[in-house]
């Protein structure tokens, strides 16, 4: 997956001209270099700051501080240059772009690169050893004169230097410029170290032209990329102008025009290239996840959030991710570069955003449950449904990696007919945690207790593996916490559809908390998964020794929920802007997401009436 950047001091000196054109031709990214005609680390307070707001605006994020570091004599004073690295750390910093563009130094006229190896790598050295320092990476690109001027020299640097903090950008036109053959020469030694792209195509003539018109090599680096699942920044540099104030000028038609000549490359070598931009409504702690998970897929790029009040995490999401925060959700959704929103409001409230949503074409990934009752379930479906855009549902715990084993094994008939399925979700809440929000422990809102809120992953994985419920008898209560309407303990006898039976336990009282647990067995093996990791798996015909693997490192919400990792979020977000890229269904759909609902909704049901309730349920005369 590529995310495609611009230089866009290439369409026009002015900064909101360059984000404008670049947002018109769905580029969400920039890389700073020039603004108003001043390089990047010469801006002055004023500057930065109107910097900063036109790209929360635009909602553009930030691919590379394109610093002119290295691009002096290995001979200048080290002092001065170090002074103008700190300068593009301070900058990496304010712009929440943790990758800085450097060279690798010009060497006077006459010397040979050697002459001057030693002193290249310790200035790189140090410059990574404080990169490392500052949590951020430098990226050294390829030019003519300078020491890194060919494959063989950038190789060595990288090898040399070998620190994480210190990779390469590949510019393939750099190259021909040189007059070698980019993909050819260069790109098999240096691709373990190459992390970034710059988009220009040129002639051995010396003609810079859109990429995969010139002698860049562009079909077959893409290609090579696509098949590594390169996952880094693509960063239009095109040249196709001389003049002007820079190195080279493009303008906006002609950067429209090579923006969808690198576009068609990438479409011709199989390589993803559009993200899907997405806003969060619901900012409380589950919305806050979301936006840490999507800095983790490529394919995902935030624009806005929003509350329905001005929430502290509004506030908090602005400053920490650069994006525009609403106060009123239906802003958001008017944005016409939003693709896709991700819902983290009260459970109850999911419905009435969702159709909002899917009327402004907006694709919807919701957190569990669904909803609270079937009836806004069902209309939350149909309205996506009718729009055309797609309906997820957040059940990240179908990818840990002992649930897929386990999934597995079942499918391929490895248990045996399934006789018992048992899932247990013994958690702790405090007291507190109802207290800290007025929606929490309501029926309205949160449409339950501990099944609906806490228990109703673990019911979802339990129902996809045993092949769906047919009938509950069950009980609850509240026994622990005090000024809440919904169970804090609940227990269930369920007869599936396949005629196994199976037991459903949960409660938000058990002190201290215990991982969540599911027990599947059947007339040839039983499997035990607790977390994440299957713990015991006894199969007719495995050896006695089963190799267990490894134990995910996944936070349980057992006492804590924010001590939840976000692993199965990524997964699962990654999944739902692939669907939306590739017209599939993501894994978890509205209609999936419905049938732990139903479960829920029975148990409660048979718990209120102290009889047996048959699946599915009733739907209510109107």
């Amino acid at each position: 997956m590529l995310k495609l950047s611009g230089f866009g001091d290439e369409i026009a000196a002015d900064f909101e001209t360059q984000l404008r054109e670049m947002r018109g031709m769905h580029l969400n990214h920039i890389a700073l270099r020039n603004l108003w005609g001043t390089n990047i680390l010469d801006l002055n307070p004023k500057q930065k700051k109107k910097a900063k707001d036109l790209l929360r605006k635009y909602g553009m994020g930030v691919s590379e501080i394109g610093s002119p570091l290295g691009k002096v004599l290995i001979t200048d004073p080290w002092e001065k240059e170090w002074e103008r690295y700190e300068r593009a750390i301070e900058m990496a910093h304010y712009f929440l772009c943790p990758r800085i563009r450097i060279f690798s130094f010009y060497f006077p006229e006459g010397d040979k690169p050697e002459q001057h190896r030693a002193e290249v790598i310790r200035r790189l050295k140090e410059m990574a050893e404080r990169a490392e320092q500052e949590g951020l990476l430098l990226l050294l690109e390829n030019e003519a004169r300078i020491y890194g001027e060919d494959g063989l020299h950038c190789k060595d640097l990288a090898d040399s230097v070998n620190s994480p903090h210190f990779k390469l950008i590949f510019d393939p036109a750099n190259y021909v410029t040189c007059g070698t053959k980019p993909f050819s020469q260069w790109f098999e030694m240096q691709a373990d170290h190459i992390v970034h792209l710059h988009i220009k195509d040129c002639t051995f003539e010396g003609r810079f032209t859109p990429a995969g018109q010139g002698d860049g090599e562009f079909p077959q680096l893409i290609r090579a990329l696509a098949e590594r699942g390169f996952t880094g920044y693509a960063t239009m540099e095109p040249h196709l102008l001389q003049g002007g104030q820079f190195a080279g000028f493009t303008g906006p038609e002609k950067f429209v025009e090579a923006t969808e000549a690198f576009r068609k490359v990438c479409d011709q070598a199989g390589m993803p290239h559009r993200e899907v931009r997405i806003g969060v409504v619901g900012m409380g702690f589950i919305g806050m996840f979301h936006c840490d998970a999507m800095r983790q897929v490529p394919e995902a790029h935030l624009v806005a959030v929003a509350d329905t009040v001005q929430s502290p995490n509004l506030k908090k999401a602005e400053e920490k991710f650069n994006v525009m925060a609403y106060t009123d959700p239906d802003e958001l959704l008017q944005r016409p570069d939003i693709d896709a929103v991700t819902l983290g409001t009260p459970s109850g409230l999911h419905m009435e955003i969702a159709v909002k949503a899917a009327n402004a074409k907006k694709h919807v990934l919701t957190e569990k449950p669904i909803e609270v009752t079937l009836e806004k379930a069902d209309r939350m479906i149909q309205a996506c449904r009718r729009n055309g855009v797609k309906l997820g549902v957040i059940s990240q715990r179908r990818w840990d990696r002992g649930m897929k084993e386990l999934k597995q094994a079942v499918d391929s008939g490895a248990l045996g007919k399934l006789i018992l399925g048992e899932a247990y979700v013994k958690w702790y809440r405090t007291q507190q945690y109802y207290d800290s929000g007025q929606w929490r422990g309501t029926w309205e809102l949160d449409g339950g207790g501990c099944l609906m809120n806490q228990g109703v992953h673990t019911v979802d994985c339990l129902q996809w593996v045993m092949g769906g419920v047919a009938e509950v008898t069950a009980q609850t209560a509240l026994l622990a916490h005090e000024k809440i309407e919904v169970e804090d303990i609940a227990q269930a006898l369920l007869k599936f559809k396949n005629g196994a039976v199976g037991t459903i336990i949960a409660s938000t009282a058990v002190y201290p908390g215990m991982d969540e647990r599911i027990e599947v067995s059947g007339t040839k093996g039983t499997m035990i998964m607790n977390k994440s990791d299957i713990v015991f798996r006894k199969i007719m015909g495995e050896e006695e020794s089963a190799d267990m693997g490894g134990k995910t490192e996944r936070g349980s919400g057992a006492a804590d929920p924010q001590a939840i990792t976000n692993e199965g979020h990524v997964a699962q977000i990654r999944d739902f802007c692939q669907a939306i890229a590739e017209n599939r269904d993501p894994m978890i759909t509205g209609e999936d997401g419905r049938k732990p609902l139903e479960i829920i909704l029975a148990v409660y049901q048979s718990a209120r009436t102290g009889k047996p309730v048959k699946l599915p349920l009733k739907r209510k005369k109107k």
